[in-house]
């Protein structure tokens, strides 16, 4: 008998790749397998184990406690789905290192920028940083002789 297919897809679309490089969603990311607490917009506490986060940081929690405001009520849940925007706060276990997590998992993204050509080569930006200092001095260039020209006319207007 076959193995069910996975339930969440492991391809990321060029919008969640921008997220998780410009966000610490690829903190979360590092969470995958690990029981954590997430506390929501309307305080509620959701604790489980993390299956799965996107990068939009949406969450995929299983054996979750649900607790209300106050730990009024508490619930048991098989699966859960957080979306990003109601998350607060996610509370990271202490066994997880965030530099060496967050550094991994920028790592992990990566690959495709060097496969397509999408990282700027020495050269390139030997190029471009000659160009602009030839600009700054064309228009320092150029500003010196307007200042020299106002001069000579205040001066020639002043005897």
């Amino acid at each position: 008998m076959a193995a069910p297919p996975p339930i969440f897809s492991k391809a990321i679309t060029g919008l969640e790749r921008v997220a998780f490089s410009n966000s610490l969603c690829c903190l979360l990311k590092e969470l995958e397998g690990h029981r954590t607490t997430i506390e929501l917009r309307n305080e509620v506490e959701v604790t489980g184990l993390v299956d799965h986060v996107d990068g939009l940081m949406n969450i995929h929690l299983s054996d979750v406690t649900y607790r209300t405001p106050h730990r009024t009520t508490v619930e048991r849940f098989e699966t859960m789905h957080v979306h990003g925007r109601q998350m607060r706060f996610v509370h990271i276990p202490d066994q997880i290192n965030m530099a060496r997590a967050i550094a991994k998992q920028l790592d992990t993204q990566r690959p495709d920028q060097k496969k397509f050509g999408n990282r700027k080569q020495p050269r390139y930006l030997e190029k471009k940083r000659a160009e602009r200092e030839r600009i700054l001095a064309e228009h320092a260039a150029k500003s010196a002789t307007q200042d020299t020209d106002k001069v000579g006319q205040a001066t020639e207007t002043g005897s």
